[in-house]
């Protein structure tokens, strides 16, 4: 593909073709091998976001102002992620049995598309009213960001170590679930033991060290000499926007480009907050906005944007959970797949997980299975 077509393709680059890419390999040569495949992986997930949501990266403010419906939708389903948060903590304690679970990653995969998640109730009024709640208490509209918990993958499950004494606090829970936890009385949950996880561990502990065994690394002496290649942030951004100059079409690097943009934005300075902030308020049409008095204007106007953003997710929060009420009562799915655009991944996160279970359990002299 000439990198000067500006033209996307009808599909995104599947992993296995970003994966078979000579040019993409050739130009690795420069790096250490050991992680030439999780790069290339992270590549294609970006060109797969790139495709699908290249167009709101483009018009990145515009996104951030305009989505109250949006935001509410997300936020509703905040609550069955943490509804599966919890019964992940229980089936990790050994306290419930779930069916189909048979490992951790299928809690993973049930993160990945909660909106068909088997196990769970129906979203209820009172769990609504919680996150209402959480609405009404909160000042920053970030707060709202947490999307997949497994996206935050290790900060959930590392929730044994926050007994240690070394934890470092700002590593904690997500503020919504420490406000979860606080009017629903789970926060027992994050105190419950982990042998499930720890017999997970266990398994793969040992089929790591049977592969370091079968592909011992090399002497010292002839060590690789060349950097890792990065496989996120800066460094990745970086390389990627190179890749998608020469190899991609105009339009991907452009798009690139906005989402890096709207990701500045989301970070938030002073700068970039203040911007925010007087878009949003320009955009709230002829009513009344409060701001109140403040040493500094600026965290003023950022503050009154903040609440009259999160005031009007509430007020978009009602309608939304009638329309959720009515495809529960219609037996209709609730994110269609032509809406949902999940990235079709060529295994899941079961299926890698199980390979090396299985793998530590031979290495063990166990049985070839799933059944411990």
């Amino acid at each position: 593909m000439s990198a000067d077509s500006n033209q996307p393709p009808a599909t995104p680059r599947s992993e296995d073709e970003v994966l078979a890419d000579p040019r993409l390999h050739e130009w690795l040569q420069r790096y250490h091998p050991l992680f030439h495949e999780s790069c290339l992986k992270s590549y294609a997930q970006l060109l797969h976001e790139l495709h699908h949501h290249g167009k709101n990266y483009e018009a990145s403010l515009e996104y951030l102002l305009h989505q109250h419906d949006k935001a509410a939708a997300e936020a509703l389903w905040l609550l069955q992620h943490q509804k599966l948060f919890d019964l992940e903590c229980q089936w990790r304690a050994g306290l419930v049995a779930v069916p189909g679970a048979q490992l951790s990653s299928n809690f993973e995969d049930w993160h990945d598309d909660i909106q068909a998640c088997p196990v769970l109730s129906p979203i209820s009024d009172d769990e609504v009213a919680v996150l209402d709640a959480f609405l009404a208490e909160s000042d920053e509209p970030d707060a709202l960001d947490l999307g997949n918990p497994t996206h935050d993958f290790w900060l959930h499950r590392r929730y044994p170590h926050m007994r240690d004494a070394d934890w470092d606090e700002q590593q904690d829970l997500t503020e919504f679930t420490q406000f979860w936890d606080q009017h629903r009385g789970t926060g027992y949950l994050r105190q419950l033991p982990d042998p499930r996880g720890e017999q997970e561990a266990h398994y793969e502990m040992a089929a790591r060290a049977e592969q370091r065994r079968r592909n011992p690394p090399p002497p010292a002496a002839a060590a690789d000499p060349r950097p890792h290649v990065p496989t996120y942030g800066a460094e990745f951004d970086d390389l990627a926007r190179e890749w998608l100059r020469r190899f991609e079409p105009a339009v991907n690097l452009r798009q690139f480009e906005a989402k890096l943009q709207m990701a500045e934005r989301l970070e938030g300075n002073d700068d970039t907050d203040l911007e925010v902030a007087l878009e949003r308020l320009k955009d709230a049409g002829p009513g009344l906005v409060p701001i109140q008095a403040h040493a500094d204007w600026r965290q003023g106007i950022i503050e009154a944007s903040n609440r009259y953003y999160l005031d009007q997710v509430r007020a978009a929060l009602p309608h939304v959970y009638d329309a959720y009420c009515q495809r529960e009562q219609l037996g209709i799915r609730q994110a269609p797949v032509a809406e949902r655009r999940r990235r079709k991944r060529a295994a899941t996160h079961f299926d890698w997980q199980q390979e090396i279970i299985r793998e530590g359990r031979r290495a063990l002299g166990e049985p070839d299975d799933l059944d411990f």
